[in-house]
C-alpha cells in the first residue's frame, strides 16, 4: 500500500505542478530556526524551550497556525513541516493530544468521519525521532537532511 501511495503522490506532483511562483523555497536555516516560504505563506520550525514547534503563517490574513501540538522532538516537528510542504496537510490531533494523519492508497489525508469512506491507516507523527523514521510518504532529500543536521542539538562527547 505504501509503494502505491508514493506513486500516487509523485503522480499528483507531476500532474498538478504549480509553477515556480508556488514552489516552496528554503529561506533560511539556522541552528535554532528554519523557514520555508512561497507566495503568501511561510512555514517556520524553531526551537522552543526543550523542544521544537512548527507553524504556518498566511500573510494575506496575518494568521499563524501551529502545526505541532506543543513542543515535540526535532524530527517530529520537521515531519509535520514536511507534511504541510509536500501535501498541504496539517496533522490532526487525537483525544490524547497526539498528532496524526490518515494514510490511504492515494496518500496522506485528513479524516473527518468516524467511519471513513475508504480504508485508512493512522500514522502518528509525534514518535518520530530520526529522519529514518519518517513515514514513506514524506521525502527526505539532501537539503532536508542538512536542515536536520544543522538544527539538531549538539551531542555531548565527554570521554571517561
Amino acid at each position: 500500500m505504501r509503494a502505491l501511495s508514493r506513486v500516487w503522490v509523485r503522480l499528483g506532483e507531476a500532474v498538478f505542478d504549480r509553477g515556480d511562483d508556488e514552489e516552496w523555497s528554503l529561506e533560511r536555516s539556522r541552528t535554532t530556526e528554519t523557514r520555508w516560504s512561497r507566495s503568501g505563506e511561510r512555514v517556520d520550525c524553531f526551537r522552543f524551550d526543550d523542544g521544537y514547534v512548527t507553524t504556518v503563517h498566511y500573510e494575506d490574513r496575518e494568521v499563524t497556525w501551529q502545526l505541532t501540538p506543543g513542543q515535540v522532538p526535532l524530527a517530529s516537528a520537521l515531519a509535520m513541516a514536511k507534511l504541510y510542504l509536500e501535501h498541504e496537510l496539517t496533522p490532526q490531533t487525537d483525544p490524547e493530544g497526539r498528532p496524526f494523519v490518515g494514510l490511504t492508497e492515494r496518500g496522506p489525508v485528513q479524516v473527518f468521519e468516524e467511519i471513513p469512506s475508504e480504508p485508512v491507516e493512522y500514522v502518528y507523527l509525534d514518535g518520530v525521532r530520526t529522519l529514518e523514521e519518517f513515514p514513506e510518504f514524506l521525502t527526505v532529500d539532501d537539503d532536508f537532511r542538512a536542515v536536520f543536521d544543522r538544527m539538531a542539538p549538539a551531542r555531548s562527547s565527554t570521554s571517561r
